[in-house]
């Protein structure tokens, strides 16, 4: 129901009887409107019936009043229920009302005994009929007004008595006996309706209470909030619409009522979903549509749900600033920041969908690509040239794409293109080839040209049943295989890198027990003195007694232990072992070992060499630590540090592999070296090779200088071993001498002997022509 009058809470006296006049106004007219053709039946038959018996006069005037009695009742009750409704008018309209009531009730009462005296057997069923048809009639349309009710309860039964009296005297006993029971369910029934009246009033009031204090409680709350409220129609239309409303969507309030609510907001998969919710009247929560507002896209939040009346309220918020905020999370979690390319994340969800599509995934392919040297950009121009020469990169790999394939930074300064293609190798190392060649163009940052290249690795899923994991591990192995190759190159997954990948695999999953397992051990390789053709020392070196692969020498196994940081055990055990193996040995030499880069920073190193030399009682003048130039690259404070300390317990340092380097002379100057170990690259072909005898005869003079000593590696003839001598080189290692043999052979002089005694060996030939040499030289001075 709607509120009649325009009922406003707090409901006062006058409200109150305003409110109770109208539900009985109402109840009345509508038992009026469904007893008015019944009515109208009865006393149409009354006339019919008893025409010929009674007075025409009498029933005609009895019938044309209650005629206008019934004319009277459906004039009062006219205007019952409109929005116009006066108390002082309903009070009128009510006593008039009931007075009629009263008339038509007394005429109705009259009746009756009047035609019970001329009543005939034939029309006395007529009779009981209507009567019995006007006594529950007028009860029902009276049951809102209980006086009247029963007024016309007792006054009906007492006309019925008096009827049935008249007709059958004392013999009509059961029917009145009839009578009276239904007159008295009647009245019960009368008073049950007045107590649920009651009650349906209190009801309204709490009803009409609560309203009120929900309509204070949201006219504050749309004043307060940043929220609006808003209401339609069943069609959808905008009732109500608020001020505030209005102006949160830059209109007007006349211009917004009565418009299609949809019509507000831009077309979108959830404007769609807001139609339909509005055309089902179904309740939703929190959907978010975009509309535009003085020119600008805004964000609403939409909650509603349907009223009894068939329309639908809810709640707006702008949310605007929010909805930023979470299109600008999404974008992070699945875009790079820097470059605005795809992240990682994106990047493996799109290849796993590309894998997942059947025939498609026979095309895709991957290409990983990684800068070369991009950190020297950073350490010399700065992270922000950095930055920019990245997305530059990835700018012009876009531009070399197709719109369906993608381009994706992984981090750092690698990144990744996945596309489909259905050409072969040669086709993808064309593609690869592009992409070399837009990253080698020269890049205009700030007036500045900079030139850089990178290093691609292709794979391709080919049998159609790849793993997202497995499709990037391959790739990634080309891109180390490229790597490997040098710089602006690319390589192509084959089977055999992968099984290069798992031979790494194998070896470093046994080396992580190598020591556990007592699998190592040291082989010692002599190094002569060139004057003399004695022993002058030992360089240890290490083996790897594999129980399946026999025995390894470190360029099979030492990279893996570099990079995986198992060196530095590896390397302190060597330390311990080589020192306690030579002190048992005869003579005077020193002992070489080798350090690793790694080893290198390790902070305990020269903890470890001090307790290795004091448990053996070694003299550290006799032990020899050979670094390479990648040691002194690394331009660390700790190695800097390593190398002070091992000088101070008094063991020499030599620089192997010397001359190969990138600034071999700078390194000299850095630090003084005990001794220089001229590379092997040098000595081979040195007796066909004018310029290597040059660098050896400049190497030896520069040491010479310096106050150096030098030794020469990989003697392999007897003519090298002369000509090294003659160009002032001081000492020599190598197959010629002596091939790398476990430490009995030179336990004793002896063994030392039998060792030299080797097929490939001519020490012994050398030491006695040396000797030979030495005698004559002094006799000579003698």
């Amino acid at each position: 129901m709607g509120e009649p009058n325009g009922l406003k809470s707090p409901i006062d006296a006058n409200e109150l009887e305003k409110l109770k006049l109208f539900w009985r106004m109402r109840t009345f007219k509508s038992g009026v409107t469904i007893t008015l053709p019944p009515t109208f039946a009865a006393i149409s038959i009354l006339l019919y019936v008893f025409l010929d018996d009674a007075s025409p006069s009498v029933l005609f005037g009895w019938a044309f009043f209650q005629c206008a009695l019934l004319a009277a009742f459906i004039w009062l009750v006219r205007g019952v229920g409109t929005e116009e409704f006066d108390l002082a008018r309903a009070r009128r309209d009510w006593w008039r009302i009931s007075l009629l009531q009263l008339v038509s009730s007394l005429a109705w009462m009259a009746m009756f005994p009047y035609l019970a005296l001329v009543v005939r057997n034939t029309e006395l069923a007529v009779l009981t009929a209507v009567a019995t048809a006007i006594f529950f009639a007028v009860a029902l349309v009276t049951r809102a007004a209980p006086r009247l009710a029963v007024f016309h309860i007792v006054g009906m039964s007492v006309s019925l008595l008096s009827a049935t009296y008249l007709i059958a005297g004392f013999e009509g006993w059961p029917t009145a006996l009839l009578t009276v029971i239904f007159a008295s369910s009647l009245l019960l029934l009368t008073f049950e309706e007045e107590r649920a009246f009651a009650r349906s009033i209190a009801g309204e009031m709490k009803r009409e209470e609560a309203e009120s204090t929900v309509r204070l409680l949201l006219n504050d709350y749309e004043e307060q909030s940043s929220d609006w409220l808003w209401t339609v129609d069943a069609e959808g239309k905008l009732r109500d619409v608020s001020a505030r409303f209005a102006a949160a969507t830059g209109s007007e309030v006349d211009v917004l009522e009565s418009s299609v609510f949809i019509d507000l907001f831009m077309p979108s998969e959830e404007r769609d979903s807001l139609a339909r919710h509005v055309a089902d009247r179904s309740r939703f929560r929190d959907l978010v549509v975009k509309l535009r507002v003085d020119g600008e896209t805004r964000c609403w939040k939409l909650s509603a749900r349907p009223r009894y009346d068939g329309w639908m309220s809810g709640v707006a918020r702008d949310v605007t600033s929010d909805q930023l905020v979470e299109e600008r999370v999404a974008f992070m979690a699945h875009y790079d920041n820097l470059t605005g390319l795809a992240n990682r994340y994106l990047f493996n969800d799109r290849l796993r969908n590309a894998l997942s599509t059947g025939d498609r995934a026979r095309n895709v392919v991957l290409f990983y690509l990684d800068l070369d040297d991009f950190k020297a950009i950073n350490d010399t121009r700065g992270h922000l040239v950095g930055d920019r020469l990245l997305r530059e990169v990835g700018t012009r790999l876009e531009q070399e794409v197709r719109g369906q394939d993608l381009v994706a930074r992984l981090g750092g300064d690698e990144f990744a293109v996945l596309l489909e293609a259905r050409g072969g190798a040669g086709m993808l190392i064309e593609r690869a080839h592009r992409f070399l060649a837009v990253i080698r163009e020269p890049f205009e940052i700030d007036g500045h040209f900079y030139r850089i290249s990178g290093s691609i690795g292709i794979a391709k899923c080919t049998d159609g049943n790849c793993e997202a994991q497995e499709l990037m591990r391959c790739a990634d192995l080309a891109l180390f295989a490229a790597k490997e190759k040098g710089r602006d190159t690319l390589a192509l997954y084959d089977q055999a890198l992968d099984r290069a990948a798992r031979e790494r695999r194998d070896i470093e999953a046994d080396l992580r027990e190598v020591i556990a397992r007592g699998q190592l051990g040291l082989h010692y390789q002599p190094v002569i003195n060139l004057d003399t053709g004695k022993i002058a020392g030992y360089e240890a070196l290490l083996r790897w007694y594999h129980p399946q692969r026999g025995i390894m020498t470190p360029s099979e196994f030492l990279y893996v232990a570099e990079e995986t940081g198992m060196i530095v055990p590896i390397g302190e055990w060597v330390i311990r072992q080589a020192l306690a193996e030579t002190a048992e040995w005869d003579g005077s030499f020193r002992i070489a070992i080798n350090l690793s880069p790694t080893q290198m920073r390790s902070p305990h190193l020269a903890e470890v060499v001090a307790q290795a030399i004091h448990a053996h009682g070694t003299d550290p003048e006799r032990v020899e630590f050979e670094i390479t130039e990648h040691v002194l690259l690394q331009e660390n404070g700790v190695c800097t540090g390593n190398l002070e300390k091992l000088r101070e317990l008094g063991t020499k340092i030599a620089l192997d592999d010397f001359g190969i380097g990138y600034s071999s002379l700078s390194y000299l100057r850095r630090f003084p070296f005990d001794r220089i170990k001229i590379d092997r690259a040098f000595v081979d072909g040195i007796d066909s090779s004018a310029d290597n005898q040059a660098i050896v005869a400049s190497i030896t003079r520069l040491a010479e200088a310096l106050g150096m000593a030098t030794t020469a590696e990989g003697i392999e003839t007897r003519a090298q071993l002369d000509l090294l001598r003659k160009l002032g080189c001081e000492e020599a290692q190598g197959y010629l001498i002596c091939e790398p043999v476990p430490g009995e052979h030179f336990e004793t002089p002896d063994a030392v002997t039998a060792a030299m005694r080797g097929e490939d060996s001519c020490l012994l030939d050398y030491r006695k022509s040396r000797e030979a040499v030495l005698k004559r030289r002094a006799k000579r001075a003698s």
